[in-house]
């Protein structure tokens, strides 16, 4: 038995069988050479009277230093009963993790995920996430040192947008997952944002009522002509307003896309990785009839050849002269399925109208079909006791014949 060294290791070579020389300053590594001549670096211990063996490495991939120190950890790992490979490659990611920030980490998630694979709305609401929360509060951490106190701490700091907070910590668990499921990063189970208990969130759905959709008309046309928002974008609120369609879809939409025969918008794509019909009403075509073509998108934006880019915003401008400060775009989406229910369309129907990939999602507007029908059953009701009232004659005086006797 000698000590392996360097010189050593270099000088043998292969003799036509397979061979082990054992290190004498470490018991338990060895060198394994191969009848060709292949040098691998391997730890043997016995364990309840069973021998095992790992390889290390092989030479000189690993010098005979870094395998030693190796191997040392592999005899521990086989003496405590745990598996050497299993710990040898979680101390690999361990090491990885150790050089790795969470901003580094966020970009990867970025390029190798977000940007190829998602949608380009969802590839900016990531951007704008990281950049306004994420990484200021955490981006400077190591992926390996990043605990539950971090995860916790960043959204407890967003306390006052709860909604956004909810948002910030499921992103986080999602770059966390990619660094543990696809990078091998961080042992399996151990994703500090996991089980974090979310803030409740107040669902609050804003229904229009007719006089204020006439409201929000008239706010819009109102900014026009203040000069508060440009045509492109009060006719982007227009079509949302008289369609119900989701604002992406509006500023997705295309002149290509329209069906002017058959009164529609087909988009290709949707949020719903479908293709979605937008049926237009005469409205909404006088609409598209009015406005000026600059490039392929319906709602050009500022740079030629690009959709405009927040409808939102210039939604905020339209209700304030509307005076609807509480409604946001998305209720104009709402107020339309609301306004068909009250009408008596079909809850079936209304998905069709809004695009819904699922009937589940149409079920919010039941209570509002319910109330049409609770109106017509009314009306039926009064019509019923109207013809009944109708159709009843008072009473007439009867007289009662005396009846002739026979002879």
């Amino acid at each position: 038995m000698r000590k392996l060294t360097e010189s050593l290791v270099g000088s043998l070579g292969p003799d036509g069988r397979d061979r082990i020389l054992f290190d004498r300053q470490l018991s338990g590594f060895g060198l394994r050479i191969t009848p060709t001549g292949t040098k691998l670096f391997i730890a043997q211990a016995r364990i309840g009277g069973r021998k095992r063996r790992v390889t290390i490495g092989q030479y000189p991939d690993l010098t005979v230093v870094q395998a030693r120190e190796q191997a040392a950890h592999a005899l521990l790992d086989i003496r405590r009963g745990a598996d050497p490979v299993i710990e040898r490659k979680v101390r690999i990611q361990a090491a990885a993790a150790g050089e790795m920030t969470m901003a580094q980490l966020a970009e990867k998630w970025m390029t190798d995920h977000v940007r190829p694979k998602l949608k380009p709305r969802t590839v900016f609401d990531y951007e704008r996430l990281l950049r306004q929360h994420i990484l200021p509060a955490i981006g400077h951490l190591l992926v390996a040192r990043l605990d539950r106190e971090d995860v916790v701490r960043l959204h407890l700091a967003m306390a006052k947008t709860p909604r956004r907070a909810n948002y910030v910590v499921a992103t986080t668990k999602a770059i966390l997952n990619f660094a543990i499921e696809g990078l091998k990063l961080r042992p399996p189970g151990s994703n500090p944002a996991r089980r974090i208990t979310m803030y409740r969130q107040r669902v609050v759905e804003r229904f229009l009522t007719e006089a204020e959709i006439a409201r929000a008309a008239e706010g819009i046309t109102t900014a026009e002509r203040a000069g508060k928002i440009g045509p492109h974008a009060a006719a982007g609120l227009r079509i949302a307003l008289f369609t119900g369609a989701r604002s992406g879809e509006v500023t997705a939409a295309q002149w290509s896309h329209v069906d002017w025969d058959r009164k529609l918008i087909r988009l290709p794509d949707s949020k719903t990785n479908e293709p979605r019909t937008i049926h237009l009403s005469e409205a909404a075509l006088e609409v598209l009839r009015a406005l000026p073509r600059v490039g392929p998108f319906i709602i050009a934006g500022a740079i030629d050849g690009e959709p405009y880019k927040n409808l939102g915003r210039a939604w905020i401008v339209a209700r304030e002269y509307a005076g609807l400060d509480d409604v946001r775009l998305h209720d104009l989406r709402h107020s339309y399925a609301s306004l068909a229910a009250g009408r008596g369309v079909s809850l079936q129907m209304i998905g069709k109208l809004l695009g819904h990939k699922v009937a589940a999602t149409t079920a919010r507007y039941a209570h509002l079909a319910r109330d049409a029908t609770a109106a017509v059953n009314d009306e039926l009701g009064a019509a019923m006791t109207a013809a009944i009232a109708k159709g009843t004659a008072p009473p007439a005086n009867v007289v009662k014949l005396k009846r002739r006797q026979r002879p």
